[in-house]
């Protein structure tokens, strides 16, 4: 026997006739008879007596009924979940996703919006940090996915490229570098400049070529955040060099953004933890982030 068949028993036991089971569930009544007949050549026994057109339920009909209402009960509850399942909005569904604080208040917000109108029931858990706390945090499976600059400080990741970015240098709007179309590493002798977070690849890279060619270069601060760095660079207090794809989110009257030459591509993307596969909700927002995200060449700046 198979649902579709008890179905149809159950539907005549409630409506009395084939014509009337036929009715509400869309089919023929030569199709319901053919499925009632060989549910009763199955079980070896009929199931109703037919009484000028009528089938009357014998005894052994009203045994069955109230085991079949529980299947149906529990198939109608298992498509329900196959259907949530299918449109990404089962249950309490949660997906934690690390960002750096600039883009949490940036990119972010308007892709998880394309996202909850795909998925309103699912909850979705931002947490920001530095590239090294975003790596520690997925790690840790505190978030279920992280954006990073790649390649990662460790290796225990599965990394997706998503998008590329050069380097730009970030002064206030009067500053006399701003009147050339690039910034060189010699035009930041004899400037304060403002770098992110020490203890990463790229930073210790940055040092090395400028202590390489202006050896009396001058770190005036140390932030953790390209809006910071943005921001402190309207006030004057230096020159910021940030990624552009990030940096483009701040463009402002008070600033003046140049692209940083030798220009040093790098990619951004997301990480999972290595062996731990996402959940379809969490591959759902990954490719919102790649459909709508940056464009993928932001070196023009």
């Amino acid at each position: 026997m198979n649902f579709k068949q008890l179905e149809i028993f159950k539907t005549i036991m409630d409506t009395g006739s084939t014509i009337a089971a036929a009715a509400e569930l869309g089919m023929s009544q030569s199709a319901i008879s053919r499925q009632l007949a060989a549910l009763e050549e199955e079980i070896g026994r009929e199931l109703f007596l037919r009484d000028k057109g009528r089938l009357v339920p014998r005894p052994e009909a009203h045994l069955l009924v109230g085991e079949v209402d529980e299947v149906a009960d529990s198939v109608a509850k298992l498509r329900n979940k196959i259907g949530d399942i299918r449109t990404g909005v089962f249950g309490e569904a949660l997906i934690r996703i690390a960002f750096p604080h600039s883009l949490t208040t940036t990119m972010l917000p308007p892709l998880v919006a394309r996202f909850k109108a795909d998925h309103p029931r699912v909850t979705v858990e931002i947490l920001s940090g530095p590239y090294d706390a975003i790596e520690r945090m997925v790690r840790s499976r505190v978030a279920d996915l992280g954006f990073v600059r790649l390649p990662t400080e460790e290796h225990s990741f599965d990394a997706r490229s998503l998008f590329q970015s050069g380097t730009t240098c970030v002064m206030p709007f009067d500053h006399p570098l701003a009147a050339k179309e690039a910034i060189t590493v010699n035009d930041l002798a004899r400037n304060d400049l403002i770098l992110l977070g020490r203890q990463r690849i790229n930073r210790n890279e940055l040092e090395h070529e400028l202590r390489r060619i202006v050896p009396s270069y001058r770190c005036s601060l140390e932030v953790h955040s390209v809006e910071t760095a943005c921001a402190c660079a309207a006030q004057g207090l230096g020159i910021a060099i940030v990624p552009s794809l990030i940096a483009a989110f701040f463009r402002n009257d008070a600033i003046a953004m140049r692209p940083f030459l030798p220009d040093k591509v790098a990619d951004y993307g997301i990480i999972t933890l290595s062996g731990a596969p996402l959940s379809w909700t969490a591959e759902a927002f990954i490719e919102i982030l790649r459909r709508h995200g940056p464009s993928l060449d932001d070196r023009s700046l």
